[in-house]
């Protein structure tokens, strides 16, 4: 299998993904708007909404990578044209998709609709995810990951806390600090599904991915100011901002993202390879403290806050 259409990746997750790709010798066609084109892949331009801009462009692929479909009817559109003649689609969905579980993490067994805490966008990926893994032409995956982090994150979240403690600003954390937290390396997202393409026959269904261990906020970052050799100026948003949404100031909310992943861990033959300080050390290195102290500027709730 060597013809791969790539939905998306110019951004965060491709420049993990699609270097992996050429250097394992598949065949790889990226599909999205045309303003970052990668070398060594083939480019086709059109916007992912349009079903006829689409349809213009519409070729045959082994298997299809959609990094990009946030809604029902982006992923509708796209299985309408390429997914067909697809031996394989690999959906990247989210955590998000999961309702509420009071006294479990998530499995893939649970009820997807997303928790109301993630609004339209969970409802969104869910819905997708429910199209997708309900169609009978195609094997297809939906890879669930909790927070993706790594080089080139276009998302403000490690370089968040280490802007904050180069920059000496207090880190307000939500509520107690004790909210749950679970993370992927984009560079083992790209591995798994490269692991994925390589089996003769790719399992249908929902798979939680993510390093198995989990971090409260506090931990988090302390970790990352541990690894940056800083002494951060912790604050507990309960204490000093009790009535302000946590994502006025904080890059996540009061609100636990970690998920089961035993399926992952006992039906396949693959392993995160960056353990978690491993990984957030990387990250780091990818900056100049500079360029980290120049990042994040405070939000407008920071500044209205009274320490």
């Amino acid at each position: 299998m060597h013809s791969l259409l790539v939905i998306g990746g110019s951004g965060f997750v491709g420049a993990a993904l699609v270097p992996m790709l050429l250097s394992r010798g598949y065949t790889v066609t990226l599909l999205n708007r045309g303003s970052r084109p990668i070398p060594g892949t083939a480019q086709l331009t059109a916007d992912r909404n349009d079903l006829k801009a689409m349809q213009r462009v519409a070729q045959k692929f082994e298997a299809v990578i959609d990094t990009s479909a946030y809604t029902k009817r982006q992923a509708e559109i796209a299985f309408s044209v390429f997914g067909h003649h697809a031996k394989k689609w690999i959906h990247l969905s989210s955590a998000a998709v999961y309702k509420e579980t009071r006294d479990h993490l998530p499995s893939e067994k649970d009820c997807i609709g997303g928790a109301a805490v993630w609004g339209e966008y969970g409802r969104e990926k869910s819905a997708a995810d429910h199209f997708l893994l309900n169609q009978d032409i195609t094997q297809a995956v939906a890879i669930r990951p909790p927070y993706l982090y790594g080089p080139n994150n276009d998302i403000d979240r490690e370089q968040f806390v280490w802007a904050r403690a180069l920059t000496k600003r207090p880190i307000i954390l939500p509520a107690d600090g004790q909210t749950k937290l679970q993370f992927l390396h984009e560079d083992d997202l790209a591995s798994f599904i490269l692991h994925l393409l390589a089996l003769h026959s790719m399992p249908t269904g929902a798979i939680n991915l993510a390093d198995p261990h989990i971090l409260t906020i506090e931990k988090w970052v302390k970790t990352l100011c541990d690894i940056a050799e800083l002494t951060p100026e912790i604050l507990l948003g309960y204490e000093i901002a009790p009535n302000i949404p946590a994502r006025e100031y904080f890059p996540y909310t009061d609100y636990d993202c970690a998920l089961d992943v035993t399926n992952y861990q006992e039906n396949f033959d693959w392993q995160p390879h960056y353990k978690l300080r491993e990984g957030f050390t990387h990250t780091f290195n990818s900056y100049s403290r500079e360029e980290l102290a120049r990042s994040s500027p405070s939000t407008t709730a920071e500044k209205t806050i009274e320490y």
